[in-house]
Formats: structure tokens, sequence, C-alpha cells
């Protein structure tokens, strides 16, 4: 009596390792993706908080400041506070380095707390680089006769952060801009400028 078995053929064994290395492939890219996206996602927060944060501090400081000039320093505004209207030299020096970010009188921001995300998960080894591209303080345009002192006391603050990815488009790494921007009444600024009948223009 003769028994047959059914079995795979050889044809049949190499179609089962061919779909299931297609499977594996794909499952693999598609990990790969899930996880670039996550790892931007981290890094993107960092320098949300990171943007928002030290913009409130500027304000902050800002606001109790009685005289303000503003300058450059490193390619970027650099921004002098004085706590006094007759002070001679800054209290405050509020200034920008690209790799290092804001600087209160040439630390980090918050007692040194607010350091910029430059290192951190998923920016090692080259994976992301951020960095600053521009920050840039401005005061109000005077548009209008009489207003001029006003309009001096009113700050725009503008800043511009960068991140690089490791990501490749074209064969070019992309790189995304994320844009910070406040406005800040100097109310003490102009109050000490009205009462000193100073004119003379935020330098």
């Amino acid at each position: 009596m003769n028994k047959t078995t059914n079995g795979m053929t050889l044809i049949e064994m190499a179609a089962v390792i061919v779909v299931t290395g297609i499977i594996g492939l794909g499952m693999t890219l598609g990990t790969r993706g899930v996880l670039l996206h996550y790892q931007s996602d981290r890094v993107r927060q960092d320098l949300r908080h990171y943007g928002n944060s030290v913009m409130r501090e500027i304000v902050q400081e800002l606001n109790i400041a009685q005289k303000v000039e503003v300058d450059g320093l490193n390619g970027f505004s650099r921004i002098k506070l004085y706590r006094f209207y007759n002070g001679l030299t800054p209290d405050v020096v509020i200034s920008c380095h690209q790799r290092d970010g804001i600087q209160v009188n040439y630390d980090a921001p918050a007692d040194g707390n607010l350091k910029f995300p430059s290192i951190g998960p998923y920016r090692n080894s080259g994976q992301r680089t951020v960095w600053v591209k521009d920050f840039v303080v401005t005061s109000e345009p005077d548009s209008r006769p009489g207003l001029g002192i006003f309009k001096q006391s009113y700050l725009h603050i503008e800043l511009t952060l960068a991140m690089d990815q490791d990501v490749f488009i074209n064969g070019q790494t992309t790189t995304e801009d994320h844009y910070f921007h406040r406005g800040a009444f100097l109310g003490h600024a102009y109050i000490m400028k009205k009462l000193s009948n100073d004119v003379s223009t935020i330098s």
C-alpha cells in the first residue's frame, strides 16, 4: 500500500522566504520612519519650550528696566538694561550666540538653568543639530508725529531657532525653522523718558 505525504516544493519554500523577507523589510523601514519622526518631535518640543521660556525671561527683564539700549554682537541684537535711568553701566546684558543661544550677562537665563538645547537625546553624533538662526530686536516704526517716545518704547523681539536633520532630501540635509515673536512695552523706560524730557531715541 502506497502512502503519499503532502509537502512543500523547493519553489514554494523559496517563495515563502522571499515574501517573508519583503514583509520584514517593510516593517523595518516603517519602524525606522516612525522612530525618526518621534526623535524629531522630541527635539522640536525642546526647541519650542526653550524659545517660549527664553522670550518670557527677556520680556520680564525689559519690564523692570528704566533704560534700554539695543546694539549688536556676534551678528545678533544685544540688549543693555539699566535698573536706574541715570546708570552709566548696564545691569543686565542680553546677548545671543549661535551655538549657546540667548545669554543673560553672558550666562544661560534663569540663573543659568535655561540652557540652549544643543545637547540632549537624538542630538548626538550629528543626528540633529540645533542653532540660533536670528535674534533681532527693533522698536516700533515712528509713523505719526508726536508719538516718537511712545513708539521707541515698544520693542519687537524676534528669535529664530533652526534644526538640521540627518534626513536627506535630494542629497541635502533638511533644515526647519522655529520662529518666536514677542512685543514688549517698556513702561518704566517710557515714564522715565517723559519725566526727564529725554527725546533721544533708543539706540
